[in-house]
Formats: structure tokens, C-alpha cells, sequence
């Protein structure tokens, strides 16, 4: 009975910090076109307007869902096209990253061995994504974050790389706990809650993918998201969701400060 409660406490904080964050990110860039920095005319902020209507879209569809996320339901996974779902995804972040003084660049390949079409609960993998490249806005001062899709061999890959903080090898095994914030970021002047990056690593586990993370302290950070390919040649889950408490398994390497989360 404790388990479940605090299950559930973890949920609806996790529920709040997405929102939360959704909500920053337009008023952000609602600010940014007061003071007149994508244009005055309605055609030259167009482009942006739906861009915080598509993030205002997602706040309600987090609200409106029935069942979070942290509830594996197969039931709620659907086929999608990755190729547009990042496009779509990295134009939303590009303003966000702009306001930070910071390039947000999409990398994709000209060949896809297997296709781009993924099965997931899209709302999901849309808040993994959301807390990565926040994360790599907010620790970042300046440079560039890039949002990758590839193949390695048979799979798809996502990359969330940025040229920030990094995080010390001695850290890494922590920044999957909930709440956990590292000593630096805690000193510095960015807020946070210590839940982007379990909620990531919950979505990855959920759909029984890998997470592998590489960092560099003062360099820079890349997270690695694998999705599967499948006997009919769609990456992603299967027909059902992998079952609930999730265990972490990694292995560090000291010289260049790894992390891999894997499906047990």
C-alpha cells in the first residue's frame, strides 16, 4: 500500500513538473514577441503563434488523459512517423532555444534502413523528449544542442546532445532518482525539481527501450534513446508494456563518463 502511494505521489508530481514546464516555455516566448523579437507584423509572428498553440495542444493533453503514464497501457500505443513527430517537435523547441541565444539543430540521415514508423504511446515519448531538450536548453550558456534521429544498424536512434555543464562521472548513477539534483546545479541559478530525467528514464523503461547516456564535466552531455526494430519492421514496443518496477543496470567508464539504462 505504501509502494502505491508514493507511486502515485510520483506520477502527479511528475504530471505537475511537465506542465509546469510547458507553461515556461510559452510564456517565454510570448514574452519574447511582446518586446518585438520575431517581427510585428502578424505574418512575421505567425510562425511562432502556432508554435505555442501546438505547446499549448500538449498541455491539455496531458491534462485530458485518462490513465499517466507511468501506468503501462498498451492500449494507449500508436503508429507514428518519428521522422515528422521530431521535425514537428524541434520546430516547437527552436524558439524556446533562441530566446536562450542558443542553436537547436535537427540531424536526420538521407536513408532509413527499416523506415522511421514507430509504435508508442506518442504523449509519452513526446514528454521524454520535452525533458531532454529542456534540460539541454536550461544547462547550456551558449554553443548548440542537437536533436539527431539515425541507425544504428537494425534500430532508430534519437540523440539529445548539447554543448553545456556535463555532468561528473561520480553523478551519473544518481540523475535517474527523483528529485536528486547535482551539487553544481543546485548552486547554480537554474530551478528545477529533480524529475525531468526520471520521468525520461520511466518513459524509456515503459516502452522497453535503452537510454545510454555520455558525458564530459564543462563539455557537454549526449543522451541516446534505441528504439527496437520488430519482426514486421516497425520500431517500439510490442503488443504489451513491460511490467512495473523498474530496476537501473549500468556500466561507467570513467575516461568519458557513460551511463547505460537497459530493460531488464
Amino acid at each position: 500500500m505504501q509502494q502505491e502511494v508514493l507511486s502515485k505521489q510520483l506520477d502527479f508530481a511528475a504530471l505537475l513538473h511537465d506542465v509546469s514546464n510547458i507553461f515556461k516555455g510559452t510564456s517565454l516566448v510570448l514574452n519574447q514577441i511582446i518586446d518585438g523579437a520575431y517581427g510585428h507584423s502578424l505574418e512575421e509572428i505567425r510562425p511562432f503563434l502556432i508554435k505555442l498553440q501546438e505547446m499549448n495542444e500538449r498541455g491539455k493533453s496531458l491534462a485530458d488523459r485518462k490513465t499517466i503514464f507511468l501506468e503501462h497501457n498498451s492500449m494507449a500505443a500508436v503508429q507514428f512517423d518519428m521522422f515528422d513527430f521530431l521535425q514537428r517537435n524541434y520546430f516547437q523547441y527552436q524558439a524556446i532555444a533562441q530566446c536562450h541565444s542558443l542553436n537547436l539543430h535537427y540531424q536526420t540521415q538521407a536513408l532509413y534502413k527499416h523506415g522511421t514508423q514507430v509504435r508508442a504511446d506518442s504523449i509519452s515519448i513526446e514528454r521524454m523528449l520535452c525533458n531532454l531538450v529542456t534540460n539541454a536548453i536550461k544547462y547550456t550558456k551558449k554553443g548548440d544542442i542537437f536533436l539527431r534521429l539515425l541507425n544504428q544498424e537494425d534500430d532508430l536512434v534519437i540523440e539529445i546532445e548539447d554543448t553545456g555543464c556535463g555532468i561528473a562521472a561520480e553523478q551519473l548513477s544518481n540523475i535517474f532518482i527523483p528529485f536528486w539534483r547535482s551539487p553544481q546545479s543546485r548552486l547554480s541559478d537554474k530551478p528545477g525539481r529533480g524529475m525531468g530525467l526520471y520521468i525520461a528514464w520511466m518513459v524509456a523503461y515503459a516502452h522497453g527501450l535503452s537510454m545510454r547516456v555520455d558525458s564530459v564535466a564543462t563539455q557537454g552531455t549526449k543522451f541516446t534513446i534505441i528504439f527496437p526494430c520488430k519482426d514486421d519492421g516497425i520500431y517500439g514496443i510490442d503488443d504489451r508494456m513491460l511490467p512495473k518496477s523498474p530496476k537501473q543496470v549500468g556500466s561507467r567508464r570513467s575516461e568519458v563518463g557513460s551511463f547505460d539504462i537497459k530493460k531488464v
